[in-house]
């Protein structure tokens, strides 16, 4: 469908007179004709002929916003975009001061749901607006920095900060030891166990052919319907926009959305059928022979003369290779730090340390006095 061109309208900038056709150049009122402030605009949808075109020296094809009337450099007057002279001065087009509009891009109006014509910003004031809101952006910023609270309160969170992370260096002195050891006594007994693999070591007695599970083997295949959806098409919204041809002209664009529906529709789909089928495997029967901790023998003691305990006898089938031993070296009466045992035994009551921590009990670092 062929682009429609309808009628744009003027304002007289001299008397006020609203309305006038966008073809005529001279105010039938005063007589003054459009300068470079005139916007033309929308009032109703009326298309204009090609023979009207024609007498306002325009063809349909230069009706394309590319072939905008320019503004006099010496008067301000608007001419057509034909005119090689100002009609107002006399002027030549060559030292025109700028085209309709100046250096904005074009102007596109839009007809809303109540029929009335609204025009959308130009990319220029689109440019404009967005710099604005920046600006707003960074003054909020600027000033929420610089609150006189802001800094206040962060000033006291880095005190707070100070006093509870800071370093605090005391002297602290060795007052007791105290260990424990463990001697866990491990038996080697037999058991008899099954299974699908014979273990190193086993003792096979009896393997026989048992049923291991079953196999997922495929039979046939059948065709079942499954309901599903998708998106079609039921129909399009029409709508139209308008550029200005910065003519006295405005081109109609009409833009067809499609609105979808959902249907719904059966589906044959091939689906596999399976049976079970059953799968035999050997499985060994055997006895083996494993290590059982069987008892634990503690001893512990807050002194600094440790030992392992010698309350057991082992038989031929026992031994007491497991042994676990931990060592705490306690500075004034309450703190008590594991160490190894050779570090252990070096120590003696009365060695002193320094120990850094803050407030909260968080340990930096252990020093030894000399």
């Amino acid at each position: 469908m062929a682009e429609r061109v309808v009628r744009g309208f003027w304002d007289c900038p001299q008397c006020g007179t609203k309305g006038l056709d966008g073809l005529v150049d001279f105010c039938p009122n005063c007589g003054s004709g459009k300068d470079k402030h005139v916007r033309y605009y929308i009032k109703t949808l009326e298309e204009v002929s090609d023979a009207e075109l024609e007498n306002a020296g325009i063809s349909r094809e230069e009706s394309d916003g590319a072939h905008k009337e320019w503004v006099c450099a010496y008067c301000g007057n608007l001419n057509n975009y034909k005119s090689k002279f100002c009609v107002h001065c006399g002027a030549a087009k060559e030292e025109k001061e700028q085209d309709y509009g100046g250096d904005t891009s074009e102007t596109v109006y839009e007809k809303d749901s109540h029929g009335n014509f609204r025009q959308t910003a130009s990319r220029e004031e689109k440019r404009t607006e967005t710099y604005q809101k920046k600006e707003e952006v960074i003054r909020e910023t600027t000033r929420s920095s610089g609150s006189p609270l802001r800094w206040v309160l962060l000033a006291a969170a880095l005190i707070l900060a100070a006093i509870v992370f800071w370093p605090h260096t005391s002297a602290e002195a060795i007052s007791g030891f105290s260990w424990k050891r463990n001697v866990t006594v491990e038996e080697l007994q037999t058991f008899s166990e099954s299974g699908w693999t014979l273990p190193e070591g086993a003792r096979k007695t009896d393997a026989r052919r048992e049923l291991y599970g079953y196999d997922q083997v495929l039979d046939h295949y059948e065709t079942v319907y499954e309901t599903r959806t998708r998106q079609v098409i039921d129909h399009y919204d029409t709508s139209y926009t308008y550029t200005d041809n910065g003519n006295g002209t405005f081109t109609e664009h009409e833009h067809r959305t499609p609105v979808y529906t959902t249907e719904t529709y059966e589906e044959a789909v091939r689906q596999p059928v399976y049976v079970s089928v059953p799968r035999y495997e050997t499985k060994y029967y055997y006895d083996i022979d494993r290590w059982i901790a069987v008892q634990d023998y503690t001893t512990s003691g807050d002194d600094h003369d440790p030992y392992w305990s010698s309350e057991y006898q082992l038989t031929d089938k026992q031994r007491d290779t497991q042994r676990t031993e931990v060592y705490y070296t306690i500075y004034n009466d309450t703190d008590q730090q594991r160490v190894s045992y050779d570090k252990w035994a070096e120590q003696e009551i009365g060695d002193g340390i320094y120990v850094t921590r803050n407030v909260l009990g968080m340990e930096y670092s252990r020093k030894e006095r000399n």
